[in-house]
């Protein structure tokens, strides 16, 4: 029987399948193995890193979270979970009050405000400190001098009073890790709305409630779903 040219092709096509999964099924197979082993040890490491966050045992969870990037470096996730650890480590070592000093300067000189902002510091080992002015010269020597002194400020101005988030110590540097990882895990996944509104909640922690709301808003685009956040925002209009 004449075969005609597509059955002919098919066949073809078919003995050639065929030897290729006899003389690379093996390797195939094995790598196949070897990827899912991987998935499944990268699953486990996930799993008990978000234990150790649960816990509360914020380095382990870190050391984890470490281990997991190194496996995966290219997974958003990661570098969002990670985000969240520094976060609520910063949060811990800021104390049980947020922020951990304030006060209004209303009627401070710029030496009188700076004098505040030193006692501030030395009273505040580690949190953040807000400070109030309606002086624009008072307001921009304490952002130079809290600077200069190794501290983030984020600086806001609503109606007619500025506020000065000026934090320091190790929340400095864990909120600050925090961010930076959120950033990096919406490099990896622009479309990654847990991230942004990871990142709406921090510069709402900071004071800064304009950068906040826009992480909101994209986060909710992203996730219509999220009926807290909408709520959030339907409030935060309000």
């Amino acid at each position: 029987m004449k075969l005609q040219l597509p059955t002919l092709i098919a066949v073809c096509v078919t003995i050639l399948f065929i030897g290729g999964i006899y003389f690379f099924g093996k390797d195939k197979t094995e790598l196949s193995i070897a990827v899912n082993l991987e998935s499944e040890e990268f699953k486990q490491l996930r799993a008990h890193a978000t234990d150790a966050f649960n816990a509360g045992k914020y380095e382990q969870a870190i050391a984890l979270y470490d281990e997991a990037i190194k496996m995966r470096p290219e997974n958003a996730e990661i570098y969002n979970d990670l985000g969240a650890v520094y976060y609520q480590q910063g949060l811990k070592y800021a104390g049980p009050s947020w922020p951990s000093w304030e006060k209004h300067l209303s009627g401070h000189s710029v030496d009188e405000a700076l004098a505040e902002l030193n006692r501030a510091v030395t009273k505040t080992d580690s949190g953040s400190i807000l400070l109030k002015t309606r002086d624009n010269t008072v307001a921009a020597a304490i952002e130079e001098q809290a600077k200069k002194l190794g501290a983030a400020v984020y600086r806001q101005r609503w109606e007619n009073e500025i506020m000065l988030n000026i934090l320091i110590g190790q929340t400095k540097g864990f909120l600050l890790k925090a961010r930076d990882y959120y950033i990096r895990a919406l490099d990896l996944k622009p479309t990654h709305s847990v991230a942004f509104r990871n990142l709406g909640s921090f510069y709402m922690k900071v004071g800064r409630t304009d950068k906040a709301l826009d992480y909101y808003q994209e986060a909710y685009k992203l996730d219509p779903r999220d009926e807290e956040l909408e709520e959030y925002l339907h409030q935060f209009r309000k």
